[in-house]
């Protein structure tokens, strides 16, 4: 592919080297039939399954990045989601304080990926261009559209931008030495998969490109999808990136990740696992 082309050389010079964490903070029960797009044409029987919300921590020497910083939890409950620890609270749990934080990289606008922007007013906040051009634009407020996002997050996004606190990202670019980000589209229009090199390889953090491993191994797209087409490309590029020697594909919300990885440090696995 050519984004994975354009990725390579950037990755051969990365010197630098992330602690990749998984903070589990949410939940959700559902069935399969709500959460998969146009799940009856399988011919399978409907089941649930359990749906879990995380954000991502990288660490590296003084430096600490956040992927994502999960939903408001009074938001969360209006919506339905059951908050197992609110998101600022599980980061002092992990030994990380707001103002620690250097750059949040912000992969997609919904609600269960911005709610706590506010907490980080010093941050470089990292988005991609197509997502804030799309949620700022005229077709943001159609419902279909409009359910997925907070008018109020939205808005600080935009007043961030004002204050010159934000980078657009578009493509494929190397955000940081070791961090690159892929602009993929399908789930939301500005969707971007984020790769992180780790001790032990790349770590491709899909956020919402991949919600559960099932969409990678059987081919089925998640049923909230701004481009179908676009969507399955994702998958592919993501599981072509995870064939290089030692990568590790975390989807975005897959229970399975908290067994798949250990616990960090003294955490219990239930709250966070170490990635890379």
């Amino acid at each position: 592919m050519q984004a994975l082309e354009q990725r390579r050389p950037s990755e051969r010079a990365a010197t630098t080297r992330y602690e990749v964490t998984a903070v589990r903070y949410g939940s959700l029960r559902a069935r399969k039939g709500e959460l998969f797009h146009r799940y009856e044409s399988y011919g399978e029987p409907d089941a649930e399954v359990e749906m879990a919300y995380y954000f991502w921590v990288l660490r590296s020497g003084g430096e600490t990045i956040l992927v994502d910083t999960g939903f408001d939890p009074a938001v969360g409950a209006r919506r339905g989601r059951t908050c197992l620890c609110p998101p600022l609270e599980a980061l002092g749990r992990i030994g990380v304080e707001p103002e620690s934080v250097s750059t949040v990289l912000v992969t997609h606008l919904h609600y269960d990926h911005t709610g706590n922007l506010a907490a980080f007013p010093q941050a470089q906040l990292v988005v991609p261009a197509k997502e804030l051009e799309f949620w700022t634009g005229p077709h943001a407020s159609r419902f279909q559209f409009a359910s997925h996002v907070e008018p109020d997050e939205i808005a600080l996004l935009e007043q961030a931008a004002r204050e010159g606190r934000v980078r657009l990202v578009d493509g494929t670019e190397e955000i940081l030495d070791g961090i690159t980000a892929f602009v993929v589209g399908g789930h939301s229009p500005g969707q971007q998969v984020t790769v992180v090199a780790a001790a032990g390889g790349d770590v491709v953090l899909t956020s919402d490109a991949v919600h559960f491993y099932e969409e990678l191994e059987a081919d089925r797209p998640f049923g909230v999808v701004a481009d179908l087409e676009l969507m399955y490309g994702a998958y592919d590029l993501v599981k072509e990136i995870g064939e290089a020697p030692g990568a590790v594909i975390v989807p975005g919300h897959d229970p399975e990740v908290m067994a798949r990885f250990p616990a960090d440090g003294d955490q219990s696995s239930d709250l966070a696992v170490r990635i890379g």
